[in-house]
């Protein structure tokens, strides 16, 4: 058992085993090979409880929770839900020790802390058990060494005082368990795990090993993990979608029915990526939530009159959900710019990335208060209720008939906001239009569905424009930011001056954009509208039917 924290990829072979005694009578009468020589270990009895919250936000956010216990010691793990390769698995493992009554939300290290992120103010619940007797072998490198520091597969750190002590380069486990289920239903696994020790080079002697092992007994990859099977056991499918009505998009409906089926893609949406945002682990997550949240805001002000008078609470709740998302993702995009000028200029550029990850944790924090936060659950628990209900409060025009003044006012803005633009332009004046045109291509995205290739030639030229003018805004931010910074009095002279330096680049390659885009394509064809008369035309067309 590991006493210490342990943050890893784990990588090993998981084998079918039919008759566990036979894989036991091999390994003994077969103490080397494949480069390797076996070494028996004491057998141990393994009690492994795991967990997640009633909502599945652990598996949601890509891990299963693990509590193991045995007759020493007790600890927790997070390991990452991947498919395996080739009958190989690699996945990330977080270990960390439990003492006493601790409970994986208790712990201080870095599982107790994905688990607080991710799981918030709800309870963990048990799952399922798995009882396992597991024999171990040590397969070790034939090659003797001596006098270094070295860690075994099961994380103990030890060091080689003599020629004989040969290393460890995986673990071969024989697992025989049974999965329990808290309605008393149980079944038996008989596994053969084979795993490398926490260096993520896979040595060929142990490759070969498995190879030769697998044709001997024919043995196969296991098909499911015991995650898996053990929710099979307990009757749980955590890959149910959250249902909240239909979300088809179609000719035949009323704008009410639009307005619902949009607003319902983009909850799920939302509710979807939140488990994956509050790791602070994957920077993308965080940036499909905080779309989702800005699709919802443009979808309840453009059907606004077909919605239930609380739609408007939701839009204030929504903006302050994306504010404290926004803030993060600002922070995110900033660090991830420095990245490469960090290869150049470490140095220099410590003290500037230093402060930008404190204020993003502090943003983070902040962030995570918000999803905890009374008025998140109320907002999302409300907002569920009424799509599940999906009732307009008045009769609605059907979509064919009212999708034209939709849209029509939203074009008018983008246009305008496109003629406005000249080389005296401000860099707000393209942020403007950015900001219009957005709004007019979430209006027009649901509706490719009914309007086709007008509506989609229309949606794309809005998407060049909103990715060009996209890196304009990053950049210009980024000056500010950097005049910001450079401009505190208790910074360093060389850090300073290198802040100023990199506001004065950002700029002068915004302004660059700027001139670039006066002159693009996609800047022409909303002047003269030719993408809009097409689709104007097919939009008069439909609502005559």
């Amino acid at each position: 058992m590991r006493e210490q924290v342990l943050d890893h990829e784990e990588i090993e072979w998981q084998l079918e085993a039919v008759d566990l005694a036979l894989v036991d009578n091999w390994l003994k009468e077969h103490p080397s090979g494949a480069g390797v020589t076996i070494v028996p270990e004491p057998a141990r009895e393994l009690r492994d409880v795991y967990y997640d919250t009633e909502d599945w936000r652990l598996y949601r956010a890509g891990y299963a929770l693990r509590v193991r216990r045995d007759n020493e010691s007790a600890e927790a793990t997070m390991k990452a839900l991947m498919p395996s390769e080739g009958g190989i698995r690699r996945r990330r493992e977080i270990s960390e020790p439990l003492k006493g009554v601790q409970t994986p939300k208790g712990i201080p290290g870095p599982v107790g802390e994905r688990v607080r992120r991710v799981a918030g103010t709800a309870d963990l619940r048990p799952l399922f058990e798995v009882s396992t007797r597991r024999r171990t072998f040590a397969l070790c490198s034939e090659t003797p060494s001596s006098g270094e520091i070295v860690e075994d597969t099961s994380g103990n750190i030890r060091l080689q005082n003599s020629e004989q002590d040969a290393i460890v380069l995986a673990e071969v486990a024989l697992d025989e368990s049974e999965i329990f289920a808290n309605g008393g239903d149980s079944t038996h696994l008989s596994r053969v795990e084979v795993e490398v020790g926490s260096d993520a080079a896979i040595h060929d002697g142990v490759r070969d090993f498995v190879e030769v092992l697998k044709e001997a007994l024919k043995l196969r990859p296991t098909r499911t993990s015991k995650f898996r099977t053990g929710l099979s056991v307990a009757g749980l499918s955590p890959e149910v979608a959250l249902d909240l009505g239909p979300t088809e998009i179609d000719a035949t409906l009323y704008c009410g029915g639009v307005a619902f089926a949009i607003l319902r893609r983009h909850v799920g949406q939302m509710l979807a990526h939140e488990p994956g945002v509050r790791p602070g682990e994957d920077p993308e997550e965080l940036h499909d939530m905080r779309v989702a949240t800005r699709r919802l805001r443009a979808a309840l002000k453009l059907y606004s009159d077909f919605l239930p008078k609380r739609a408007e609470r939701y839009e204030r709740d929504l903006r302050w959900v994306a504010g404290a998302l926004g803030e993060v993702r600002d922070l995110d995009v900033h660090l991830e710019g420095l990245s490469e000028e960090a290869s150049r200029n470490g140095e220099v550029l410590e003290e500037v990335v230093s402060l930008l990850r404190e204020r993003r944790n502090e943003a983070r924090r902040g962030m995570l208060e918000a999803l905890d936060s009374n008025r998140y659950e109320r907002l999302m628990a409300s907002f569920s209720a009424t799509l599940r209900r999906g009732r307009s409060p008045t009769p609605t025009a059907p979509i064919l008939e009212a999708a034209p003044h939709l849209v029509r006012d939203r074009y008018k803005k983008v246009r305008k906001a496109a003629n406005k633009l000249s080389e005296e332009s401000p860099p707000e004046h393209f942020h403007e239009l950015r900001k219009k045109g957005k709004r007019l291509r979430y209006a027009l995205e649901p509706l490719q569905e009914i309007y086709g290739k007008p509506a989609q030639k229309m949606v794309k030229l809005l998407k060049k424009t909103q990715d060009d003018l996209g890196d304009h805004q990053d950049l210009i931010v980024a000056a500010e930011l950097m005049e910001e910074l450079g401009g505190a009095g208790d910074r360093a002279p060389q850090a300073a001056f290198w802040m100023g330096s990199m506001a004065e680049r950002n700029s002068r390659d915004a302004s660059e954009i700027r001139a670039g885009f006066l002159g693009s394509k996609p800047l022409r064809s909303l002047r003269d509208g030719k993408a809009w008369k097409n689709l104007r035309k097919k939009l008069e067309k439909r609502a005559g039917e």
